[in-house]
């Protein structure tokens, strides 16, 4: 028979102690007296035995089961056994089989080192060598194939491991939603355009703001919202690659487009020749991406306003140009401009805004600031139930100086950070004044800038403003501008966190004039949102001003937020404004800001009193 099974009643040798079963040894073309002597070994170091009387036998068992060694006579029995490791050879499958090769001659010798075979044994045979020269070399093999493992294993991870780093760098520089660069990867590409660009060739940065989001994603749904930014994302590429846009640019340029975050986008285009190139592309782009979308099988119309900033007229840095740019379009939605350049805005540099900047560095040192005022009004009583903090100054040379004309460059000098630590400080220490008076208790609200989160460190200011005072915190309340504070950035979100958890409350400001989606308030750890006065005052004239205000309330107590209307001058305004839910109210009907000794005396007198019903 050509497969001999052979460990059944074969007596292992002495002076071995029995491996564990599993392992197998074949052995080809040995006689009969040489196969019971070394399968007496190869039994006693572990192996269960098969024999096979020539090569052709030998294939057929690897064929149908696993082998772990060979042990082969190279000499009997003729060229067949003789060429075993040729007949081997191309069965990949069993190629990583070990071979033992018994040779009884040179000419045997030379047939197994040309067939491959792993170890030669001359004879007379040493069968106990043998048995030990199998046994070392599976665990050879072994090895090999652990290693052969761990190797693949180790690529495998690498690979996986490879694939997060790419998949975190894409996150870090790519909105996920959209698949265009997030802000951090245009500023960065910003900063080489204006580095690379040449005397005659503009580099403009354009920030537009999708209107009215909020009220879309309170009618739509998230799912929907996310459809029609996508959509906005393509056609802002579209008109990037358009022809007309192409042939604006003097020379070799770079245009790429990009989202900040909730309804803001932004394009950056370099090799314009001239402002009129600028504005005519940034124009063609608002053309494209505002108009008709679709929905699901809804139609919605979306319009958008944008702010540009032109380098070298507007700065030679991306940070000052996105800033900028963003001043820009905050003047555009206040305007109901369509397109509003930095350079044509009321925050270009005039001879007021010059001297505005020579004095405002030391005006704080001077004592020309002061905090007014202005009173919150439950509807419940009619009663005064909070105020809002409201800088002032008063300028020995300029006279009063708007807020709106010194904030923008205040924050563009870097003084931010001092003057709203002198507000925080004033406003609440003027609550622990108010206190130790004997008035009643009220809640004082006072406006933070991008300025203090970003270069300052708001959270700790808070808390030593607390242990300074030591008055309640849930009598204080932070305002964050929806434009410029509420944004995807980490740092600025664990702020707001420790400020929430130290009892202090935290406002939404402006609300509906910026680009945040109401994941924005789930995400911040909001109490109060206040409706801007500019929706406010068109609710009795205008149905759209209605709707957006009416959904704003009942989204905000959807969600367990207070709502605070602001800008409320007529009676009119305040009964719409009750019917729907409002919580409180401010604004010219009821009292503009006052100096703090008459805001005291509203607390004195008690419900109501001066205050229109």
């Amino acid at each position: 028979m050509p497969v001999i099974p052979v460990s059944d009643g074969v007596v292992p040798a002495p002076g071995l102690a029995p491996r564990p079963q599993g392992l197998r040894a074949l052995l080809a073309g040995l006689d009969g007296s040489s196969r019971k002597e070394a399968s007496r070994w190869l039994t006693s170091a572990g192996f269960d035995v098969v024999a096979a009387d020539n090569a052709a036998a030998a294939l057929d068992i690897l064929r149908c089961c696993r082998v772990d060694v060979i042990l082969a006579d190279m000499a009997l029995r003729g060229e067949g056994v003789r060429s075993l490791g040729q007949h081997l050879a191309p069965h990949a499958e069993r190629a990583d089989v070990p071979v033992i090769a018994l040779c009884s001659s040179r000419r045997d010798t030379a047939a197994a080192l040309e067939s491959g075979a792993d170890e030669l044994l001359e004879r007379p045979f040493d069968w106990r060598l043998a048995s030990r020269r199998a046994e070392h070399l599976v665990r050879l093999a072994e090895a090999a194939g652990q290693l052969a493992h761990l190797q693949s294993e180790t690529d495998r991870l690498r690979n996986v491991l490879e694939e997060e780093r790419q998949e975190r760098t894409w996150l870090n520089q790519f909105d996920a939603l959209t698949g265009l660069p997030n802000g951090e990867r245009l500023e960065r590409a910003l900063e080489s355009a204006l580095v690379t660009a040449g005397e005659k060739s503009q580099v403009a940065v354009a920030l537009f703001d999708i209107e009215h989001l909020v009220l879309i994603n309170s009618r739509l749904g998230r799912a929907r919202v996310n459809s029609l930014l996508q959509q906005v994302a393509q056609r802002l590429i579209a008109g990037l690659r358009s022809e007309e846009v192409l042939n604006a640019a003097a020379g070799p340029s770079m245009s790429m487009a990009a989202r900040i975050g909730g309804g803001l986008f932004a394009a950056m285009l370099t090799g314009l020749p001239g402002w009129q190139e600028s504005k005519a592309t940034v124009r063609l782009l608002l053309d494209r991406i505002s108009g008709r979308y679709f929905a699901g099988d809804e139609e919605i119309s979306l319009t958008a306003s944008v702010g540009v900033a032109v380098a070298p007229a507007d700065g030679l840095t991306a940070e000052t140009m996105i800033q900028k740019a963003e001043l820009a379009a905050c003047e555009a939605v206040e305007t109901g401009a369509a397109v509003r350049f930095y350079g044509q805005s009321s925050h270009r540099v005039t001879e007021r805004s010059r001297a505005i900047t020579r004095l405002l560095p030391n005006a704080l040192a001077r004592g020309e600031f002061q905090l007014h005022y202005q009173p919150l009004v439950e509807d419940s009583a009619v009663r005064v139930s909070a105020a809002e903090a409201l800088l002032r100054w008063q300028s020995p040379e300029l006279g009063a100086v708007s807020p709106s004309e010194f904030v923008p460059l205040a924050e563009e000098a870097a003084l931010m950070v001092g003057i709203g630590s002198w507000v925080l400080r004033t406003a609440w220490r003027q609550v622990k004044a108010w206190q130790e008076q004997g008035l009643p208790p009220t809640r004082i609200a006072v406006n933070v800038s991008l300025c203090q989160l970003v270069r300052g460190d708001l959270a700790q200011l808070v808390r030593e403003v607390l242990d300074e005072t030591g008055i309640d915190p849930s009598l204080l309340e932070l305002e964050l501008s929806e434009r410029g504070v509420l944004r995807n950035d980490p740092d600025i979100l664990r702020q707001l966190r420790a400020i929430r958890a130290l009892g202090v409350r935290l406002a939404i400001d402006d609300f509906g004039t910026g680009n945040s989606a109401v994941a924005y308030l789930k995400q911040f750890p909001i109490d109060v949102l206040k409706i801007d006065q500019s929706f406010v005052r068109g609710v009795s004239s205008s149905s759209e001003d209605a709707a957006i205000t009416s959904a704003t309330i009942a989204m905000a107590r959807q969600l367990g937020l207070r709502v605070v209307a602001e800008g409320v001058e007529e009676t009119g305004q305040r009964d719409f404004l009750r019917r729907n839910g409002c919580s409180e109210y401010q604004g010219f009907l009821f009292s503009p800001a006052v100096p703090p000794e008459a805001y005291a005396e509203m607390l004195r007198r008690g419900l109501g009193a001066g205050l229109a019903s």
